[in-house]
This record gives C-alpha cells, sequence and structure tokens, in this order.
C-alpha cells in the first residue's frame, strides 16, 4: 500500500471521529437546553430529544447511523458550536496522534 493512501484513510477516520464527538456533546447542550435529568446526556439526550419530537422509538433513534443523526439533527445544529472545554478536550488527542 502506498502512503500517501494511509495518510488518507488516516484523516478520514479522525474526521469521522470527530464529528461523533461533536454530535456527542450536542447531546450533552440538548440536555440542558430540553431540562433532562443529569443522567440524560450525550447520545441518550439526542435518542429522548428525537423521540419525543418526531415520535419514533428510542430503539428506532438508536439504530441510526452517525449520519442520520446529524442530518435529523441538522436545523437544531445550525449555529451551534462546540464549547470551549470541548474543543480544549479534544486538543491533547490530536498532538499526540501527529
Amino acid at each position: 500500500m502506498n502512503k500517501e493512501l494511509y495518510h488518507a484513510r488516516w484523516r478520514l477516520h479522525h474526521a469521522t471521529a470527530d464529528l461523533n464527538y461533536s454530535l456527542e456533546c450536542f447531546g450533552d447542550h440538548l440536555s440542558e437546553q430540553e431540562g433532562y435529568p443529569s443522567e440524560v446526556y450525550g447520545f441518550d439526550a439526542v435518542y429522548l430529544y428525537l423521540s419525543r419530537k418526531h415520535g419514533w422509538t428510542i430503539k428506532q433513534c438508536r439504530e441510526m447511523s452517525m449520519e442520520e443523526l446529524r442530518l435529523a439533527l441538522s436545523i437544531e445544529m445550525k449555529g451551534w458550536l462546540l464549547p470551549k472545554d470541548a474543543i480544549q478536550a479534544s486538543n491533547p488527542r490530536e498532538k499526540q496522534d501527529c
């Protein structure tokens, strides 16, 4: 295999991980915004929000891919920014991986 292909794969997988991390952090935002109990955060908050908004079951929401979840929340996520603490928490990983 060639080095360029490995590097492209590495970038793709890290970009996907970053998108998933951002979605989970958005779940924390939803939990606060919707006033969910403190034990409902991250992806659980995403599933609960979509279930309540669209009438989908939690099981249906859990079966959705990350891309489908991001699409379903695209309007809610418009203009939302990752909190500073969430950005800072991700920086050590990047420095170690490079």
